[in-house]
């Protein structure tokens, strides 16, 4: 029998286009699928769409309703709590998977055993479904796919992959720590980067999500650049997890080795006057961390 595969599916006010990601979920051509959505707080007609879909398919739709939005990180956490499937990925109710999303990753994965987790590519979108472009890597870049230290040292500079093209084995999902709901515009970036220090994830070179881009999506009312750098410097003050990812690059962990990341953010936001801000009021905070020996390098 097939592996039972988890889809989890945030959604607030996404009457327009939660249709579609259903059906897109539901007619994956791995048919053993659950899709959980939990609906956080909607106004619109967005419940009475799942409704009327979950009727429609009760063997393949989980749901929840929440009165208060709690976040998207919050009913990220509330579905994985929900899912039972030896896999777990996630879709946003506005984008959409390609038909073989989960198969081809599933395959990929028993394929290249050392891995726990896979991402893939994607296509932008907009409002009408019209292709708008395509997230594409260099042959350099895909080449330090190839390995753990690749990935690691990749997320460090910064969140590369679309997060509805990655699926995972369930355990990397359902940790003990999951999406940080202090975070309203990267909790994707600081939960890969915790699960990259303790599983392999590798690449599937394949496009498997259409992504929409539209005027009301939430990233687009929330500087999601201040929550990157939060996410960044919070991560160098947990050194455990920071020495797991420098330990899969094969480096020491000394501040000669953690300048890079940190110069890349400084170079990344010049000419941006609250992101410089940031920075500075984070690289601050790590300076006076390491003055008063709360940072332990390796030498």
């Amino acid at each position: 029998m097939k592996e039972l595969v988890s889809i989890i599916m945030p959604a607030c006010n996404e009457e327009k286009y939660i249709a579609m990601s259903i059906m897109s979920a539901i007619q994956q051509t791995h048919e053993r699928i659950e899709l959980i959505i939990v609906d956080d707080g909607s106004k619109d007609n967005t419940r009475n769409i799942i409704l009327g879909y979950a009727n429609k398919y009760p063997d393949k739709i989980k749901f929840m309703f929440k009165e208060k939005n709690g976040g998207t990180a919050a009913a990220l956490n509330d579905a994985i709590e929900l899912a039972v499937g030896e896999y777990i990925c996630w879709l946003s109710a506005d984008d959409l998977y390609t038909e073989g999303m989960v198969e081809s990753e599933i395959k990929w994965l028993k394929e290249n055993g050392e891995y726990d987790a896979v991402f893939s590519r994607c296509v932008y979108i907009d409002e009408s479904n019209n292709l708008l472009r395509e997230l594409k890597y260099s042959e350099d870049f895909v080449a330090q796919m190839d390995s753990a230290s690749g990935v690691a040292s990749s997320l460090l500079f910064g969140n590369f992959w679309h997060g509805c093209s990655v699926l995972a084995k369930a355990e990397c999902f359902k940790r003990e720590e999951r999406f940080n709901v202090d975070y309203k515009g990267a909790h994707d970036y600081d939960f890969w980067l915790r699960m990259a220090a303790d599983y392999n994830i590798g690449y599937l070179d394949r496009v498997n999500v259409f992504s929409r881009i539209h005027s009301e999506q939430e990233s687009k009312k929330i500087n999601c650049n201040r929550d990157e750098i939060r996410v960044f410097f919070n991560l160098l003050q947990k050194e455990e997890t920071i020495m797991k990812l420098f330990n899969k690059m094969g480096k020491e962990y000394t501040f000669e080795n953690i300048k890079p990341y940190i110069y890349h953010r400084i170079g990344k936001y010049q000419g941006l006057e609250e992101e410089t801000g940031a920075v500075k009021e984070e690289l601050q905070k790590y300076y006076d961390s390491m003055k008063n020996g709360l940072i332990h390098y390796s030498n």
